[in-house]
């Protein structure tokens, strides 16, 4: 009987994810139905499909407490969904970035912030003397409400600041300038196991590596020890995982981590690679063996 799966995408863009086409082809040329569903359309009817995929719901973030529901109404209905639905919910708010650093996992300097607290901007970087920091909301996606911010300009910064604060629980992050000079990495796995790599630069003058902001991603492959970092930060995840992507950035011969991405990341399955007949194979292999 063909299989039928679900890529979970969203109402603003209902159809598949560009980048997603070369999986979707894939496994439809293995006999698979493949649909694309917006995961913020009520009347859709996930527990008819045998695997639900998230891969595209881009404005979850915009929308937290009513994704928090309809991953709670996926749960309820046992729906099959991959990643599953417990780390959804552990990876939308980046708070797991600071139990991650609790088990030993190193990332940049970072102050967590909670919704409605006061703190000054210029004080948080001249205690630490920082001279630029990343400031971005705990539940974010694509640069989302993110600022870099100098030591010459946080005054101006600060009123923008209190209203992200009032809004959001925020992090204040150093940043990082390997970002511009070296770029970041995506180290990216199918079902826990390595399978490619790009480096995202950003344009000139600028920190984000997203497409959306004209960011380039290039094949490349990160030295031995980034890739066993990302792979011990991968271990540390209990639940099975479809897909993964551990970003980060390399700094004085360390990884540090960035962002562990498992509800919605770009895969970067262009590449000739072999990496979306890979994840067709993954997903095909939790439908017919879990």
């Amino acid at each position: 009987m063909k299989k039928r799966i679900a890529f979970v995408t969203s109402s603003v863009k209902p159809d598949f994810a560009t980048n997603d086409l070369h999986v979707v082809n894939s496994l439809r040329s293995s006999g698979a139905e493949v649909l694309p569903l917006p995961w913020d359309i009520e009347t859709t009817e996930w527990d008819s499909f045998d695997l639900v995929v998230i891969r595209s719901c881009w404005n979850y973030h915009l929308h937290p407490e009513k994704f928090i529901k309809w991953i709670d109404s996926m749960e309820k209905k046992k729906v099959k969904m991959l990643n599953p639905l417990k780390i959804a919910r552990w990876n939308l708010h980046k708070g797991y970035l600071n139990e991650l650093q609790l088990k030993g996992i190193a990332l940049p300097e970072t102050i967590w912030l909670n919704k409605g607290s006061v703190a000054d901007l210029s004080l948080l970087m001249n205690e630490r003397k920082w001279s630029k920091a990343v400031v971005k909301p705990a539940i974010s996606a694509t640069a989302f409400n993110t600022l870099l911010v100098s030591n010459e300009d946080a005054w101006e910064q600060q009123k923008k600041f209190e209203e992200f604060l009032a809004q959001a629980d925020m992090l204040v992050q150093k940043f990082m300038p390997e970002v511009q000079s070296q770029g970041e990495w995506s180290i990216i796995f199918f079902d826990k196991k390595f399978s490619h790599s790009v480096i995202k630069l950003p344009v000139a003058k600028d920190f984000r590596v997203q497409n959306d902001f004209g960011g380039i991603a290039t094949p490349a492959t990160p030295p031995e020890f980034a890739i066993e970092q990302a792979k011990k930060i991968i271990s540390l995840i209990e639940e099975p995982l479809l897909y993964a992507r551990v970003d980060g950035v390399i700094s004085e011969n360390r990884f540090l981590l960035m962002e562990l991405e498992l509800i919605e990341p770009v895969l970067f399955l262009e590449q000739k690679n072999g990496s979306a007949k890979t994840f067709a194979n993954a997903i095909m292999d939790f439908i017919n063996y879990n």
